[in-house]
């Protein structure tokens, strides 16, 4: 005992050591035991994600058709002062659903709004605090509602990380900053195959350029590139050209891998007759992040300075059409529709335009005049939509709208390479920070970032847009990941 008491004591008087790093934990998961009516099923793949995971499935609108969780031995001073109910979702929905969480008597704890939810999606619920005994002793039930198709979620099995099995939230005494790096390059910061997965990868990828120890952050991309590119499977099908990200993090390390030259004949077969690849009759701001950004990095690897043509071709063509006479981008632009122009500054699409342009830019061998002028354009209109916060709304010309995070961080990570590159004033850095600030406000004690608006479905819609607060997605992570690699991070 003496000499463990010394032992302290030396490890306390060592510079740089202190006490507080003794303690420090990072956060963990109380893990559910599951029960109920609900159909297991294994699959060998979730999202486009390569891996044996374990779903478990309920009906909608079914009250027999009910997931129950329960605890065993959860300390409840550990869950501190807001404890929380956690669920990954494992399937995609398209229309307006909810979960009703309760207790086994039926007395409703909360409701989960899961409208329009994807793979991978982290949903939670605040549980009150007059009823966490209950809910220690007794469990919950899960249901869910809406008419819509039926909902999956993750079992626990070996190497599924905790964070997306059903659990309550342990805190821990890391900053969320740290947990954040340490949650995403865990299977916990997955995210489905196409542009979702290519905004983590992005994320990984840039962490991993900029990080004194890159190792951790190159692992965790090697592992995700190969989980959506394993061995042995067949190349994917693309039904859009919003898919296609993922194949610029594949060409920087594999660029003789078969899928480069299946996306590329996939690009061609949506080119229109001006040799420009559009999209179901449609111009998406997409495209720059997803077909521009990976062309131009094809072109890089494989010296194919015609493919680099391409990209700056159609970063041209989408500035045509997206941007109207006042300056305004818009997401979409239909040709023969009406109206012609959808989705005016909805925040995202803001950053599929700006950040797939300044992400295309930085790595040709030379950049245009006219598209430094673009973005220098871009970049003075949109600090005008920036709230006093530092946040750009879901529509960042709608203030009434709700601050959306992966938009915020997207826009500020294409400011922050701008001035990196030079187009930009250093000016352009403190709106970059003020946004990053703004953001690291949002995200969870255990790392996970808040406020990404949902997935963009039909069903929804502009409306649903306008009235969502955001979830837990983790490509809005990509692109925090993408901003805190550029203005904290030091090569």
């Amino acid at each position: 005992m003496k000499i463990l008491i010394g032992l302290v004591i030396l490890m306390l008087s060592l510079p740089g050591f202190s006490q507080s790093k003794m303690s420090k934990r990072p956060a963990a998961y109380a893990v559910a035991q599951l029960s109920g009516t609900g159909v297991i099923k294994n699959h060998k793949q979730v999202g486009g994600v390569y891996f044996p995971w374990k779903t478990i499935g309920i009906q909608t609108d079914a009250p027999e058709s009910v997931l129950a969780l329960k605890w065993n031995n959860v300390d409840k001073k550990s869950l501190g002062h807001e404890p929380r109910l956690r669920l990954a979702t494992a399937s995609g929905l398209r229309y307006w659903q909810y979960l009703d969480i309760t207790l086994p008597n039926g007395e409703l704890l909360g409701t989960m709004d899961i409208s329009m939810t994807t793979d991978f999606q982290l949903f939670e619920l605040t549980i009150p605090t007059n009823k966490i005994d209950a809910v220690l002793k007794l469990g919950v039930e899960v249901r869910s509602r809406g008419k819509g198709d039926s909902i999956s979620f993750f079992v626990p099995e070996k190497d599924v990380p905790d964070a997306l099995c059903p659990h309550l939230l342990i805190q821990g005494t890391l900053s969320p900053r740290e947990e954040f790096l340490r949650q995403f390059i865990t299977k916990a910061g997955v995210d489905g195959y196409g542009w979702q997965g290519g905004c983590v990868l992005d994320g990984l990828a840039a962490l991993a350029s900029k990080a004194k120890n890159p190792t951790p952050y190159q692992q965790a991309l090697d592992n995700l590139l190969n989980q959506y590119f394993p061995k042995g499977e067949p190349l994917h099908t693309y039904p859009s050209i919003e898919n296609t990200s993922c194949v610029a993090q594949l060409a920087f390390s594999q660029p003789y891998h078969p899928e480069i030259e299946n996306t590329v004949l996939f690009w061609k077969s949506r080119e229109n007759e001006m040799g420009e690849v559009v999209d179901h009759n449609q111009i998406a701001a997409e495209g720059n992040y997803t077909v521009s950004w990976p062309l131009a990095v094809i072109a890089k690897q494989l010296n194919k300075p015609e493919l680099a043509e391409k990209a700056i071709k159609g970063l041209r063509f989408r500035a045509k059409y997206l941007i109207d006479s006042n300056g305004n981008q818009w997401l979409r632009y239909r040709f023969g529709m009406n109206p012609l122009r959808t989705y005016k500054h909805w925040s995202r699409g803001n950053a599929w335009y700006f950040l797939g342009m300044a992400k295309t830019m930085d790595v040709l061998p030379e950049v245009p005049a006219d598209l430094i002028m673009e973005f220098q354009r871009a970049a003075k209109h949109l600090v005008d939509l920036q709230d006093a916060e530092g946040m750009w709304h879901m529509f960042a010309c709608e203030p009434e709208t709700a601050p959306e995070s992966s938009g915020t961080a997207g826009i500020a990570t294409a400011m922050a390479i701008g001035v990196r590159r030079g187009w930009l004033g250093k000016e352009y850095t403190v709106i970059a920070r003020k946004a990053l600030k703004a953001l690291e406000s949002r995200l969870t004690p255990d790392g996970f970032l808040t406020c990404v608006a949902h997935c963009n479905r039909p069903t929804g819609g502009e409306k649903f847009q306008r009235e969502t607060k955001g979830s837990i997605l983790k490509f809005g992570m990509g692109f925090y990941a993408q901003l805190l690699a550029e203005l904290e991070f030091k090569d």
